[in-house]
This record gives C-alpha cells, sequence and structure tokens, in this order.
C-alpha cells in the first residue's frame, strides 16, 4: 500500500467554470431551502447533544460553508445531524453535566480530535478504512441509536426532566418514575408541531414543515405566554456571529476522548461518504472520496473553534439539495451565510420557541429509522451478519451508544478474522470428461495415489498459518497408508497474499514432508506472492525444478516422476489422460467415468 500526502487550497475553483445566472439561480433556491430546514433542525440537534441551542447554529454557520468549499460532493449537506450529535453526547456524558460550561468545552475538544482523524485519514487517503464498519453493525446501529433518540426526546416533550443517559433501560425506567409530572400544554405544542411538520410532507416533500412548525408555536408561546403554564422555552439567544474560541484541554482530557472520538469520526465518515457517494452515482458527478474526507475533517475543526460540536453529512438535507438539483457547492455556501445571517438579525426571535418543537422536529427525522424489521431480514439473508445486527441493537440497551458501536464493530471484524482462520482447502484432481480440475472430495472422483494435489483457497497469514500445516499434513497421514504417496502439489493460485507466519510455515512444512520422503511441488503462484517467498529462500526448501507456471505443466512433470510400474501394477484408476500411456493394453478403470 502506497500512502501520499496531499492538499488542494482550491478544490472548489472548478465548479465555477462556465458559471452563470442560471446555476445561479439553482443554488440561491436550493441553499436558502436547505438553510429554511437546517436553522430549526440545527437548535434541535443541539439540545440532543446537550448543547444549548444557539450552539446548533454556531455549528451550521462556518463549518457547513468550510465543507462546501472543500468537500468534493455538491450535495452533501454538512452541519449538525442526530446519529452524530447523540453519540458525541454518549462520549462525555459521565465527564460534565449536559449544557453545562464544562459540557461545552469538551464538545469543543471532541470536535477538534474528530477533525483532526478525519483531515488526517483524508490528507492520507486512507478513506477505504470506513469499510471496517460493515453494513450490520450500521443497521442495528441505527435503529437503536432512532430508539435512543426518540426515548431521550420524552423529557421535552412531556414536560419533566429525565436523566441524560444513553442507555435506554436507564431512560425508560426514568419515563415511568415521572410520568405523573407531564405537562399537558406541552405534550399539544409537541402534537401539534409533529403534526404540522408530517401535513407539511403530505402537502408538498419541500415545504419547510419544521420551520413552519417553529414559526406558529413560538407565535403561540408568545401570545399565550405559555412559559407561566410550565411549558419549557428556548429562552434568551445571543445574537451575532460566533467568536474563535479554543477550548482548554490537556493530555487527561485527549487521552479519555480519544477512543469516542475514533468512533465518532468513522462513523460520521461512513455517513457523509455513503451520501455523497450515493448522490454522485445518480447525477454523474465526478467525485473524490478522500477530498470529502478532508471537507469534513476541516469543518469539524472549525466547529471546535467556533464553540460548536461534531457535525457530519446530513442525509434528509442532502438530498432536498438533490432534489432541488444545486449546480455547484455554492448551495452549500449561501446555507451557511444564511446561518450566519439568522443568528445577526434573527437569534432574539427564538426566544419563545418551545423546546417541545424541536423536539418533535428531531422525533420527525428518526421515528422512521427504527425498523428492527430489517434485522430479521438481515438474518434471513446471512445468520451471522443477522446475529452482529441483532447484538449491536441489544447492546444499546446496556451500554453507551459509542462503546456498542464498537462492540458491534469488533464482533462483526472478529467474525470475519474467523472464518479466515479456517480457510477452505480443496483436494483436487482432474475430471476425465471435462478435463478440468475440480473438488475430488465434493465430485466424488478418484486422486493419483501418488500426488496429493491442493488449492488452499485464501490468503495465508499469521491467524490460519497454522491451520493450513496441520489440515495438509492430516491428509497426507491419510494417504500415507497406501505407501504410494511421492508427491504434494499445492497450487497457490487463490492465494494472493501471504505474511512472514506463513511463508515460515511453509516452509517448515515442506521440510517436514522430506522428512516423510515426499517431495513438496507449488504450481501458479501469484506474482504478488513470489517475491515474498523469494526473499525468505523458500528455493532451499522446494527445488527449482518443482515450481511450476500451470496445473496442465505441474502433472506433466510430476507424472514423468511417477513410480509407473505402481501406475501400471496396482493403481486402479485412470485420472490424468497420461495413466494411460503406462496402463495395460485393454485397461479399464475401476470407477466408470
Amino acid at each position: 500500500m502506497r500512502i501520499t500526502i496531499s492538499f488542494d487550497l482550491t478544490p472548489f475553483v472548478h465548479w465555477f467554470k462556465d458559471y452563470d445566472r442560471g446555476k445561479l439561480a439553482r443554488d440561491l433556491i436550493a441553499g436558502l431551502t436547505v438553510a429554511a430546514v437546517l436553522v430549526p433542525q440545527s437548535m434541535a440537534y443541539a439540545l440532543l447533544a446537550g448543547m444549548p441551542p444557539i450552539s446548533g447554529l454556531y455549528a451550521s454557520f462556518l463549518p457547513t460553508i468550510f465543507a462546501a468549499l472543500f468537500g468534493s460532493s455538491r450535495f452533501l449537506a454538512t452541519g449538525p445531524v442526530a446519529m452524530t450529535a447523540l453519540l458525541s453526547a454518549s462520549v462525555i456524558h459521565d465527564m460534565a453535566d449536559p449544557g453545562s460550561e464544562q459540557w461545552v468545552n469538551l464538545m469543543g475538544v471532541l470536535a477538534l480530535m474528530v477533525g483532526f482523524i478525519r483531515l488526517t485519514i483524508g490528507l492520507l487517503k486512507l478513506g477505504f478504512i470506513v469499510e471496517l464498519i460493515s453494513t450490520s453493525v450500521i443497521t442495528g446501529f441505527i435503529s437503536a441509536g432512532a430508539l435512543v433518540i426518540t426515548l431521550s426526546q420524552a423529557g421535552h416533550l412531556l414536560g419533566f426532566k429525565i436523566t441524560q443517559s444513553t442507555l435506554i433501560y436507564n431512560v425508560i425506567k426514568d419515563i415511568i418514575s415521572h410520568i405523573e409530572n407531564t405537562n399537558p400544554y406541552t405534550v399539544a405544542i409537541g402534537i401539534l408541531s409533529y403534526a404540522i411538520i408530517w401535513l407539511s410532507k403530505k402537502i408538498h416533500p419541500l415545504l419547510p414543515g419544521a420551520l413552519i412548525a417553529v414559526i406558529i408555536t413560538s407565535i403561540i408561546s408568545y401570545f399565550y405566554q405559555l412559559e407561566k403554564l410550565g411549558v419549557a422555552i428556548v429562552g434568551s439567544v445571543p445574537q451575532g456571529l460566533p467568536t474563535l474560541s479554543v477550548p482548554y484541554m490537556d493530555f487527561p482530557t485527549i487521552a479519555s476522548l480519544w477512543g469516542g472520538a475514533m468512533v465518532v469520526a468513522l462513523f460520521g465518515l461512513v455517513e457523509a461518504v455513503a451520501i455523497a457517494k450515493r448522490l454522485a452515482v445518480q447525477a454523474g458527478d465526478k467525485w473524490d472520496p478522500n477530498q470529502e474526507l478532508i471537507g469534513q475533517g476541516i469543518a469539524n475543526i472549525v466547529a471546535g473553534l467556533f464553540k460548536g460540536f461534531p457535525v457530519g453529512g446530513s442525509f434528509s438535507r442532502s438530498a432536498l439539495n438533490f432534489q432541488l438539483n444545486s449546480k455547484t457547492i455554492l448551495s452549500g455556501v449561501i446555507s451557511g451565510a444564511t446561518v450566519g445571517v439568522t443568528l445577526i438579525l434573527l437569534a432574539p426571535a427564538f426566544y419563545y420557541l418551545p423546546k417541545a418543537t424541536l423536539s418533535a422536529i428531531v422525533l420527525s427525522a428518526v421515528i422512521n429509522l427504527i425498523k428492527p424489521r430489517e434485522i430479521v431480514e438481515l438474518y434471513k439473508v446471512n445468520k451471522t451478519d443477522g446475529i452482529i445486527a441483532g447484538i449491536t441493537f441489544a447492546s444499546v440497551f446496556f451500554m453507551d451508544l459509542w462503546v456498542a458501536l464498537t462492540l458491534g464493530t469488533v464482533i462483526a471484524f472478529g467474525s470475519f478474522v474467523y472464518k479466515t482462520m479456517y480457510p477452505r482447502l480443496v483436494v483436487l484432481t482432474r475430471n476425465p470428461q471435462s478435463q478440468t480440475f475440480v473438488n475430488a472430495e465434493r465430485e466424488n472422483l478418484p486422486e493419483c495415489p501418488q500426488i496429493l494435489y491442493i488449492r488452499p483457497n485464501m490468503p495465508i497469514y499469521f491467524a490460519n498459518a497454522e491451520y493450513v500445516y496441520e489440515y495438509i499434513l492430516n491428509k497426507v497421514s491419510e494417504r500415507k497408508s497406501n505407501k504410494a504417496l511421492k508427491f504434494l502439489l499445492l497450487d497457490m493460485e487463490a492465494v494472493n497474499y501471504i505474511d512472514a507466519a506463513g511463508v515460515s510455515t511453509l516452509i517448515r512444512l515442506f521440510d517436514e514432508l522430506k522428512k516423510l520422503n515426499i517431495t513438496p511441488a507449488m504450481a501458479n503462484i501469484a506474482c504478488d506472492v513470489y517475491p515474498i517467498l523469494e526473499r525468505a529462500e523458500f528455493e532451499k526448501h522446494v527445488e527449482t525444478d518443482f515450481i511450476f507456471d500451470s496445473k496442465g505443466q505441474s502433472i506433466v512433470e510430476l507424472f514423468k516422476r511417477l513410480d509407473h510400474d505402481y501406475c501400471a501394477q496396482k493403481c486402479p484408476y485412470a485420472v490424468f489422460k497420461e495413466c494411460y500411456t503406462v496402463k495395460p493394453p485393454g485397461f479399464k478403470p475401476s470407477i466408470n467415468l
């Protein structure tokens, strides 16, 4: 693998080649429409992250602009995202009280760490590592995460405080114990807000239901003084743009956040890369995943420096961008700039906004993500994947979200490694009818008593090398009973990689075979594997005369060295066409093929 570092200071320039008024109009419509969704969503997701609502607007201003400028997709809408917000909260929930100054500072540190991780991955062009989080883990985690988000909003929707935890069991227990404190006015506002959002989607997909709900419920809250009736409102919102503020951090803090930051960074990348790739393919755009990671990294660093929290790519807002057919990344810049204008001119207008409205916005965005049926369907397709998804989902009931995601990833990776520890090794023979080499045991065809022909169907490395060694020696032991076995032919066609442990184990195998008076031979060694064997001086253990380029050549050459008297007098088979050259006249194989 070759690692190179490159950074383009102006990746956005090519978008403005042949730019015209028509494209500007499209970008302007898309940018303003997405901003209408982004403003209320960002405040709602801020509450989800345990942050003041204003922090959501801070995280939607400069981070959105920088992600657009340094990313690769014209459609990917970056900013606060429900899953990333909740995952971030789960990382620091034991370190401070939600909403406190220390919590806000830790969120800034976390955003910086997430940003540097993503930026490093993009600069080193290591975007492929996001594939390490399997689909089964994502399926289980998203359903569980959406359930946690839904339950976490119960307090704001019912009108009482609940424990800030990502453990489903604790949240449910707390809701039940405080259910008698339900505020009917808060419930009514929540239901009204959700109904407005739901109805808006039914009327037209582009209708900004969340913004409409914010306006209507804020007006109701103002005129009916809902705060005096026990309805929690956003309250005073600082007016003006965020100022540069480097969060305080020390080594113990960084050390304690490191594992969680990695999980947040990688999960967010999976979301962003998947969204951007899908939309780029549908639009026929040229897309660079590593440049996208650079953009996501810079966006999070900016969020950390300007009182925000970790951000990512939003599927709903990106899909809206795609639906409106934005022409360039300018639509994202316009969305971010609109949030900036909102901070300067409209921040005080959010004073009377009920928090129940923000919770309804969150609920409307995630309720459809709770799909345990997908886990069942996954199990029907592949039991292992279904079990991994189920474990990831169930673990959220008992552990923090980021730990559950890590556990699912480790189990998925472990199951893969386990399967590679016991690779499929095939004993080959030739089918006289088709003249092709086939699985002797599966086809129930005879093998040459003097040649044991085995093909490993997987790379040989430290985790499975000993299994390969034991398997081959066991097969040799089975065949030695007839005392005719002379050669082990190892077909390396499917072995596209071998590590040092694999090489040393093969050498040990060949030396052991020689002690048993069996000559090792190899065929079809891949061009990537041969230099590794060569550096280990494997020619000292396998004679060069017994290293062949193909199956056919290996059989022709080995047949010349067989005991032809045994072939003629004792062997009841004619496995190879060459066999008939030494068989007596009128010979008929004992097994008629």
